[in-house]
């Protein structure tokens, strides 16, 4: 297969999925009829909040897919396989993302089910970016090892951060999705550490 059908093929999921993630925060008829426009804003909060979250962890996801596939000059079938499999957990973010809505934070089960979601979704990406760079196995000779370390770096942040709110939520937490917004600290103190260590994989 081209590398541009996939492409193509993830892009379009991608868009869905972050499109298809609005649908959670649709009011139901009969709140439309029973409350103001007021209260009725106010209660879609919560929901608008891991609207936000979804929304741009997927466009993470998405600019990271993005910069592998810059990389990667060529595809088999085990890399196919699980880029499959990763867009199947990218489509199941608009449900766990409104599942989370309707029952959180009174149930800590579709808390764990959303951090779940971007865990499994995250490792499969990472995953599939050490299949290709293993011994530069569908990238370039030439891709320094300081470029293979940050973008395995950055696509680590979200699963940390996924077992983090995980954990805090078995511990009772019933915001454990807040610590999502600790990502772009992290993504920033990354770039930091790895712009140290850029000058030492060159040296290797």
């Amino acid at each position: 297969m081209e590398k541009n059908r996939l492409e193509s093929l993830t892009d379009g999921i991608f868009a869905f999925a972050m499109t298809l993630l609005v649908t959670s925060m649709i009011l139901p008829r009969d709140a439309v009829a029973t409350q103001a426009a007021g209260a009725a804003l106010l209660s879609m909060l919560p929901d608008f909040y891991h609207y936000i979250i979804a929304f741009f962890v997927l466009a993470a996801f998405w600019m990271g897919h993005h910069e592998q596939f810059s990389k990667v000059h060529h595809l088999d079938k085990y890399f196919l396989i699980m880029n499959v499999v990763g867009l199947f957990f990218v489509t199941l973010v608009p449900f766990s993302t409104s599942f989370i809505g309707d029952y959180s934070p009174s149930d800590i089960i579709p808390t764990i089910l959303f951090e779940f979601n971007l865990l499994v979704l995250g490792l499969i990406f990472a995953l599939q970016w050490y299949y290709a760079t293993r011994n530069h196995y569908l990238v370039s000779p030439d891709l320094p090892g300081y470029v293979i370390w940050r973008r395995m770096s950055h696509g680590l942040i979200i699963p940390v951060i996924s077992i983090m709110g995980i954990l805090l939520a078995l511990t009772g937490f019933r915001s454990s999705t807040m610590i999502y917004m600790a990502s772009p600290v992290l993504t920033y103190f990354v770039d930091r550490y790895t712009l140290r260590k850029a000058g030492s994989f060159q040296n290797k």
